[in-house]
């Protein structure tokens, strides 16, 4: 068998959350052991909120593979084991919401073009979905055509997209303007936020520069604009609407009803 980096398992039961750390969460992710990695992160989320968890534990420990393979104590086979396990093991701690996570407002995830770096779609997702909305992950690599048709089709209010390479800023800008047209094609009523994250987004001013209406690197403050914007969007409904469910059932009752008649494939959860 390969030689992974030693994991010490010693004493895992009946951890405090309080103790687990990155540098634990790191040796399981290396070591492909999945089941004792969202073990950890369920434990650290019984003792805080899933942005704040995901922004500090899972980050500081992903930090730390990309740290040991950089200096040579890992290689490049551990660091995307690592990925890969991190995957799977968010996999097991997704939030189960039941039917109430049909019926919020679509928000759509995406890697631009050329962009295979999904976890932080992933944990977006999550922080998501705990928020009240229901959320389409399109995953890696996504055309800006392919993404503005999915938008257009399904009425999205939300577009979180995300890069990394800098060299990626005008594939951006072409995806936020392809996501802008789709959906003024739509009408009035039917605008969308456009969320941008990714190492790009830590770049000083490319919020402006690509047209977006956030740009940022830690998931508590995507969840922050995310819920305020949700709000916003409650406020300009119906004066007569005092359910604040009651606005999002009407848009999934929209859509549906869009599917019934025909008007091509649209996303149902």
């Amino acid at each position: 068998p390969p030689a992974l980096p030693p994991v010490d398992p010693s004493g895992s039961d009946g951890v405090d959350a309080s103790s687990l750390s990155p540098e634990l969460l790191a040796g399981l992710l290396a070591d492909g052991d999945d089941e004792l990695a969202a073990w950890t992160l369920e434990h650290a989320l019984e003792e805080a909120p899933r942005a704040e968890v995901y922004d500090g534990l899972l980050a500081d420990a992903m930090r730390l593979v990309g740290e040991r393979w950089v200096s040579g104590q890992w290689s490049i086979a551990e660091e995307h084991l690592a990925s890969q396990t991190l995957i799977r093991a968010l996999e097991r701690i997704r939030p189960q919401l039941g039917p109430e996570g049909r019926i919020g407002p679509l928000a759509v995830l995406a890697g631009v073009t050329g962009e295979h770096h999904m976890i932080g779609l992933i944990c977006l997702d999550h922080v998501l979905r705990e928020l009240g909305l229901t959320v389409a992950n399109l995953g890696a690599d996504v055309p800006n055509e392919d993404l503005a048709r999915f938008v257009e089709r399904n009425d999205a209010r939300l577009v979180a997209l995300t890069a990394s390479d800098p060299a990626r800023v005008a594939t951006v800008a072409g995806a936020v303007k392809a996501v802008r047209a789709a959906a003024a094609g739509r009408g009035a009523g039917h605008e969308v936020a456009i969320m941008l994250g990714g190492r790009l987004a830590a770049h000083p001013g490319i919020g402006t520069t690509v047209g977006v209406d956030w740009a940022g690197v830690t998931l508590a403050d995507a969840a922050r604009f995310a819920d305020e914007e949700v709000r916003r969007r409650r406020e300009l409904g119906p004066a007569s609407v005092e359910d604040p469910h009651v606005l999002e059932q009407d848009i999934v009752g929209e859509r549906r009803g869009r599917n019934r008649r025909g008007h091509g494939e649209r996303y149902r959860p």
